[in-house]
């Protein structure tokens, strides 16, 4: 039992728990929600993010993974997003890249 705590509930928690540990709907729910709060900043700002815009996004992120009482250790959702970004970022440009060649015809 090394490597559980007593969360706020009561409940016992692993604090070495991987992305991978999650279920699958977790992943997925969390992912849609980092993906959608991504893009969102990315139209507003029509660049890369700033490393503080990042930091955004994970904390309001984490709030709504707090919420829904799913337990990961911040630094797992923050490792799976930094190597998820550049995959969305580039999805985006190449999308927006296509919309921008229909109108034009």
């Amino acid at each position: 039992m090394k490597n559980h705590t007593k969360g706020p509930k009561g409940q016992l928690l692993q604090t070495n728990k991987k992305w991978s540990h999650l279920k699958q709907k977790q992943r997925e729910t969390i992912s849609i929600w980092l993906r959608e709060a991504y893009i969102e900043k990315i139209k507003v700002h029509n660049r890369r993010l700033k490393p503080r815009e990042h930091e955004d996004i994970l904390e309001s992120v984490m709030s709504k993974i707090y919420d829904r009482e799913i337990w990961i250790p911040d630094y797992e959702v923050e490792k799976y997003y930094k190597g998820k970004i550049n995959k969305w970022y580039n999805k985006h440009i190449s999308l927006k890249e296509k919309n921008d060649k229909e109108e034009k015809i």
